[in-house]
């Protein structure tokens, strides 16, 4: 999407919320489940208007759109106290609002500037949660993507340490102090400039392809229990490596993938979208 990018950063926030929104209607449109006879009973029906101010009423309806969007902000439960915070503070944005008008700060060319941004970015919104909503991500394309995804994965895992230095020359003295039977976790505490050093050089467990290369590719080569006599370079020195275990990789399950997955899809079809529109447009970059 690189071609796009820029216009897919303007959309950037818009389109998050978007995706967040459209996960949130699909939960709002279930039946909301009936109370069981343990729970508590939810808050008096709201009236409408919530509130009057200055004879301007605050409709039920103003209230609910608000509330919701509160609720995406930061969660929590609809109680009798948050209802009565909510109100609260759409009575100070009224007070503001009107104080506004009194100011005629409508007219301000600023605020008309920031009016215009403001509505250009609703609209491209509205297009895209049109486009998003006319191509809904099916389950057997978030499986295929996921059955691609894991098949490119790699298939081994390695646990390694290493100690890192800056010359070829310090990294061929450890190799020599290593064959003398030195211990590689205290070698890689004493000498290692790696931040690993202060845990003996350990580096957990990893596949070749999450580090740097050649390091990767060396580690692969290795057996078990074998060091690099060979010290290995890298952008960031020289490494001495020896692999302490290795096993078989085990990818995420599908349901842990799927979010990522599902908002991958909308991205290529949000993408092919925009590439339509731009190969039918006439852009002229000055």
């Amino acid at each position: 999407m690189s071609k796009y990018k820029s216009f897919l950063t303007m959309l950037g926030l818009t389109s998050t919320l978007l995706i967040n929104g459209m996960a949130l209607a699909a939960d709002v449109a279930k039946p909301e489940a009936k109370p069981g006879p343990t729970e508590a009973s939810p808050p008096a029906a709201l009236p409408d208007p919530v509130a009057v101010v200055n004879g301007v009423p605050i409709s039920k309806a103003a209230y609910e759109v608000y509330a919701q969007q509160r609720q995406n902000q930061r969660g929590g439960a609809d109680t009798a106290e948050g209802r009565k915070a909510l109100t609260d503070e759409l009575v100070i944005q009224e007070l503001l609002v009107q104080e506004a008008d009194k100011q005629k700060l409508d007219k301000d060319p600023q605020f008309l500037q920031q009016l215009e941004m403001v509505k250009r970015n609703l609209l491209a919104t509205a297009v895209v949660r049109k486009v998003l909503s006319e191509k809904p991500i099916i389950e057997e394309a978030i499986k295929k993507e996921y059955e691609t995804a894991t098949a490119a994965m790699a298939k081994k895992e390695y646990k390694a340490r290493h100690i890192l230095v800056d010359t070829e020359d310090k990294a061929k003295e450890i190799v020599k102090e290593i064959k003398t039977g030195k211990d590689f976790s205290e070698l890689a505490k004493a000498k290692s400039s790696d931040s690993s050093g202060a845990n003996g050089g350990d580096l957990g467990w990893f596949s070749a392809d999450m580090m740097v290369q050649p390091f990767g590719e060396a580690v692969s080569k290795l057996e078990k229990g074998k060091f690099s006599e060979t010290p290995v370079q890298t952008q960031f020195g020289w490494h001495v490596i020896i692999l302490d275990d290795v096993r078989d990789a085990t990818p995420p399950a599908l349901d842990e993938l799927r979010p990522q997955i599902s908002q991958m899809l909308q991205g290529r079809v949000l993408n092919d979208y925009l590439e339509k529109l731009r190969a039918g447009a006439k852009v002229d970059i000055k």
